[in-house]
């Protein structure tokens, strides 16, 4: 069963939803990715793990580090690759 709702929405939202083909499957996604993040937070919560906005950006720059350096890892093999060629 489903079920129709009208809402508004603030402009840079309503373009994200503009480059979808179905607006009403994306925001059902969405609002289950928030549904599950919730419900991870809070079984780390309750097992002690406190979650903070700062914690979380820390870890977002540590893995996008991690990744760069993968990245020019990957990059490395490659040219000794070649260079063996």
């Amino acid at each position: 069963m489903t079920r129709r709702f009208s809402i508004s929405l603030p402009d840079d939202v309503a373009a994200e939803l503009d480059r979808v083909e179905n607006a009403s499957a994306f925001i059902a996604d969405c609002i289950r990715q928030r549904r599950r993040r919730d419900t991870v937070r809070k079984m780390l919560a309750d097992a002690g793990y406190e979650i903070t906005e700062e914690g979380i950006e820390r870890m977002r720059r540590r893995l996008h580090e991690l990744e760069g350096r993968r990245r020019a890892h990957k990059l490395e093999e490659r040219r000794r690759g070649r260079a063996a060629s």
